[in-house]
């Protein structure tokens, strides 16, 4: 096409305030390098940068002018006035063209210079330029009937439309805001047939300020109105859509105001629309299909048709490559083909300063660097959450910190709960924050993503999880892993083995090395000359578990790459994988795929992945796993029947279906209320009594009076000897009671809990007042907060006439807080069963301390507990209370219980009892306090000293006490927990020595 012939094309560009996106669209339209262009910008009377620009590219312009107008669309008709181009189009001016577009268009134009417009394909950008994602993911169509009734599937900036025709028809209707747009391609239609462009013109940029993003109801209502102009329905499948839409959203906004019926019935219904939507031959964007489309494209991935687009972040600050084992990959897997198949959601990783932990390289795929330290993290996640609209989250890994989204939107992937099965893999503070993290997770969770269906079973069993979505979301064999391997990859160490067993895994307790090595040991005998052992994985505290097995042929070859674990597996002569517990057991697939033998446990989830493709047994056996050992080695043709079942084995599993399970699932929760359901838990209270007849009458009467109803009440008297009998008998069957010697006020307790049946227990002394509305209040405080273990609230202290004489010292907890002495009232304290059944009942040896031991042991165990402001109890001082008349037993106590909860004791409690030990516990000590006031403060500060003396001395209490005060720092100082955490990362010896 000469110069002399090509079409004057003439592009407009409204712009308000657009001034940071203006000089990317004149720039896209210069990079045509169309000679026979015009462009012109008609500007609504910018304040911003806008003029400015316009000034620096004025010799680039044909020509502009800058008045206040009504709209969009009255702009655009000034330009077209102004133009004289034989093809029209308009360019938003935070859009751009592609290269090459005008060249397209053009002979577009020569070859059907009829057509009333063309329009092309295009792609979707974030508000940075960045690709997210292609406009129509198929090729494009036109549809008359799809754009009618349906929705506006014409890219407006890859649109261009014929002058004469336009001239014909009229230009934008300027009483319409948002859909001018779609009411031209509508006319321009029906008065010839416009002229599809197979290719990508332009780019849409897509963010919260756009015109097409805001308008609500009103938006809805006017797309009703064009959609029933054009078709004679008041109601089209289309506009419906759009209505449905609003409707989402504002009740998304809205959320308290809607029940969970109100949302899903919403959903349900769009659902059901969608189904019209399909009579129109269209995808689920509203794009028109080829007549003889398949039933898998009418239906966009199976059952996902009616899925809507997503805008979903992902948490990876638990993932660190290499050493959060086989969950990277899987979340990798899972995310890569989540993306492919779903190429209209917005995918936001959000990551760890550096190099992200995994790679999914889609163009609706951003990576957002937050900071390194979890507070931050997740503060920073937060902000950027509510600026994208993000309306579902997914965590790769369950945490103690999070980011203010609300958890009922969020889905938690959960590998397994090893560590409920195996506490002693690790220490007690570290269990105690695993179990904290799992249990927001679990009981606060919108969804659970798991592997195999013997963790979704354990997870579902666990008395923490409360969300009734737990869903499969299996691993396959990730991409990397794919690749074949020659000879040269094998890693010399392991090409030196005339054969040898493969066991890649990182040196984690329940990986079972050391019973490996045993039974390896007691193979090797009977095992073909130059037969070795070869580990790959995290080499660290290899000297300690290799001890006592160092003449063995084991070689451990640290982290290798891929293509060399692939060589690894290829020349096994089997894997050998006796894990204690696995939540899946990622190397059963890698070894599939090369034809490898397996030989591994008979529990956990490794049966449900290996099928009849291995050979197991019980990990703990060490005779049976040599046995299989040299089997493998000796029988003939056995390792060609296993490889030919592993290949097989490996084609049930695809990346596909777990992907297909997560968006639904993201579906799912996007919708979910914000609020959890309401519960009305059986609350269960023991009372302990023993000889109290003239306080227990208003004890009893306190718990009865209460308004939540769901209670029960046991008064477990230990034998009394005055009228509490009597007393007890008179309330006939509005309470239970039980009259026998007991061996103490925790034994009475401890009876009484394994009687009754509630979910959240407390127990009040028969000499304590609960007030009024405090089980309602602690239920309630429950229901809005599921992870929550323990709540106590605030109390007063009564004298033995029930006057208020001052308050209880509670606090908001911390465990140092409760270190430093019990701010924890008792009769103000409410727990849920789930803590009993895995703390145990009380301690019968303590006589006075046994609460504040049960609240020491609930916090090192991993409970969560918290604290309201709300007034419950009211405890009762007097001649007779235990915590006046036995000071010094206390003490002795509290020490004990101290040492063995938290490794120390707190100053204060050293304060405590040399104050007592001076001044109390001996006949002049109200003397010596006026004449050495101070004196105990030196002697506690002694003992105190000596007691950091023995700690020092003790590795064991060293590190235990370290990381408690690892824990008070951080929660201070986030910069110095930064500091202490990349000290951690950056030293093995560290870690060695205070793990």
């Amino acid at each position: 096409m000469s110069s002399l012939t090509l079409p004057k094309i003439s592009i407009i560009t409204p712009s308000l305030n657009q001034g940071r996106f203006l000089q990317d669209c004149i720039d896209s339209i210069r990079a045509q390098n169309w000679a026979n262009c015009e462009h012109i910008i008609i500007d609504g009377g910018s304040t911003d940068q806008t003029i400015d620009i316009i000034r620096q590219n004025e010799k680039w312009l044909t020509s502009f002018v800058s008045e206040r107008d009504n709209g969009a669309a009255d702009a655009i008709n000034k330009g077209i006035r102004r133009s004289s181009g034989d093809i029209i189009a308009w360019l938003n001016a935070d859009d751009f063209y592609l290269p090459g577009a005008f060249r397209t268009v053009a002979d577009a134009f020569s070859n059907d210079p009829c057509a009333s417009f063309w329009f092309g394909n295009g792609i979707r950008v974030d508000e940075r330029g960045v690709e997210k994602a292609a406009f129509n993911s198929s090729s494009v169509r036109y549809d008359r009937r799809a754009l009618i009734e349906g929705l506006d599937y014409i890219l407006q900036p890859a649109a261009f439309i014929n002058r004469q025709v336009l001239n014909e028809v009229g230009f934008l209707d300027a009483s319409l805001r948002w859909s001018f747009d779609w009411d031209l391609w509508l006319r321009l239609g029906a008065h010839s047939q416009p002229s599809v462009i197979d290719a990508q013109l332009a780019a849409s940029r897509e963010w919260e300020e756009t015109l097409t993003s805001n308008g609500g109801f009103r938006r809805a209502e006017e797309l009703r109105l064009l959609a029933e102009r054009h078709s004679g329905q008041e109601m089209t499948p289309g506009a419906l859509c759009y209505w449905l839409d609003s409707m989402d959203s504002y009740m998304t906004k809205s959320s308290a105001a809607f029940s969970r019926d109100t949302s899903a019935a919403l959903v349900q219904l769009w659902r059901e629309v969608q189904k019209d939507m399909r009579q129109l031959n269209v995808d689920s964007s509203g794009n028109p299909l080829p007549e003889d489309a398949p039933p898998s494209l009418m239906e966009s991935n199976g059952d996902t048709f009616d899925l809507k687009p997503l805008t979903i972040a992902v948490d990876l600050y638990p993932l660190i490559a290499g050493v959060s084992g086989g969950i990277v990959p899987w979340v990798q897997g899972v995310l890569r083909e989540l993306a492919r198949l779903f190429p209209k959601d917005r995918v936001v990783m959000f990551h760890r300063p550096g190099k992200p932990p995994l790679s999914v390289d889609a163009a609706n795929v951003e990576y957002v660097p937050l900071g390194d330290h979890p507070v931050d993290f997740y503060a920073e996640m937060t902000r950027h959450c509510e600026s994208i609209g993000v309306e579902a989250v997914i965590r790769t890994y369950p945490q103690e910190q999070h980011p203010n989204f609300p958890f009922t939107r969020q889905i938690f992937v959960i590998p397994d709960i090893q560590h409920e099965f195996f506490p002693e893999f690790f220490s007690k503070q570290v269990l105690a924050v695993r179990r904290r993290a799992f249990a927001y997770a679990l009981s606060c969770g919108g969804a659970i993503a798991t592997m195999t269906e013997h963790s979704r079973q354990t997870i579902i069993g666990n008395g923490w999880t409360l969300t009734d979505d737990v869903f499969l979301m299996p691993a396959a064999l990730p991409e990397e892993l794919r690749e074949a391997a020659s000879v040269s990859d094998l890693p010399a160490a392991a090409a030196a083995f005339q054969r040898y067993f493969y066991m890649p895994a990182n040196l984690w307790p329940h990986k079972n090395h050391r019973r490996l090595f045993e039974a390896f040991k007691l193979a090797s005998p009977h095992l073909p000359s130059g037969t070795g052992l070869v580990l790959s994985g995290n080499p660290e505290d290899l000297d300690g578990i290799l001890k006592d097995f160092e003449d063995l042929p084991i070689v451990h070859l640290g982290f290798v790459p891929h293509r060399q674990v692939a060589a690894l597996f290829s020349r096994a002569t089997a894997l050998v994988y006796f894990s204690l517990f696995e939540g899946f057991g990622m190397p059963l697939l890698e070894a599939f795929h090369h034809g490898t033998p397996v030989l591994c446990s008979n529990t956990t989830s490794l049966p449900e992945v290996g099928g009849d493709a291995v050979l197991s047994c019980d990990p703990k056996d060490i005779h049976a796993m040599a046995g299989l050992m040299q089997r493998i080695t000796a029988e003939p043709g056995l390792r060609d029947i296993l490889s030919e079942k592993a290949k097989s084995r490996v084609l049930d599993y695809t990346w596909s279906k777990p992907a297909q399970e997560l968006r639904k699932a993201l579906d799912r929760v996007a919708y979910n209320p914000i609020k959890y359901s309401e519960k009305k838990p059986l609350v269960s209270i023991v009372m302990p009594t023993r000889n109290h007849a003239h306080f227990i009458r208003q004890s009893i009467d306190s718990v009865l009076s209460q308004c939540y109803g769901n209670i029960e009440l046991l008064v477990m008297d230990g034998a009394s000897t005055d009228n509490t009998v009597e007393i007890l008998r008179e309330y006939g069957d509005r309470i239970r009671w039980i009259s026998e010697p007991d061996k103490g006020q925790a034994d009475a307790i401890n009876k009484g809990m394994e009687i009754l049946d509630g979910d959240v227990l407390a127990y009040l002394n028969s000499d304590d007042i609960l007030l009024p509305g405090a089980v309602a209040c602690a239920v309630r405080y429950f229901n809005d907060h599921p992870e929550c273990d323990m709540v106590y609230g605030n109390a007063d202290y009564i004298d033995v006439n029930g006057v208020v004489t001052g308050s209880y010292a509670t606090a908001e907890y911390t465990f140092e807080r409760l270190m430093h002495d019990c701010c924890v009232c008792q009769p103000a304290a409410f727990w849920r069963r789930r803590v009993v059944e895995r703390i145990g009942p009380f301690d019968l040896s303590l006589q006075t301390a046994m609460d504040y031991e049960y609240w020491l042991r609930m916090a090192t165990s991993g409970a969560i507990l918290h604290h309201t402001i709300e007034k419950l109890a009211q405890s009762r001082l007097h001649e007779d209370a235990k915590t006046l008349a036995m000071r010094g037993k206390i003490f002795e106590e509290v020490f004990e219980i101290c040492e063995r909860h938290g490794g120390y004791v707190s100053f204060s409690y050293f304060l405590g009892l040399w104050s007592y030990r001076c001044y109390e516990a001996w006949r002049g000590g109200s003397a010596f306090r006026r004449i050495a006031p101070h004196a105990y403060k030196l002697a506690a500060l002694a003992h105190f000293v000596g007691q950091m003396a023995r700690i020092g001395m003790d590795r064991k209490k060293t590190a235990y006490v370290s990381r408690t005060l690892f824990g008070v720092v951080e929660s201070r100082s986030p910069l110095m927990g930064k500091l202490a955490r990349r000290m951690w990362a950056n030293s093995a010896t560290l870690r060695q020595r205070f793990r």
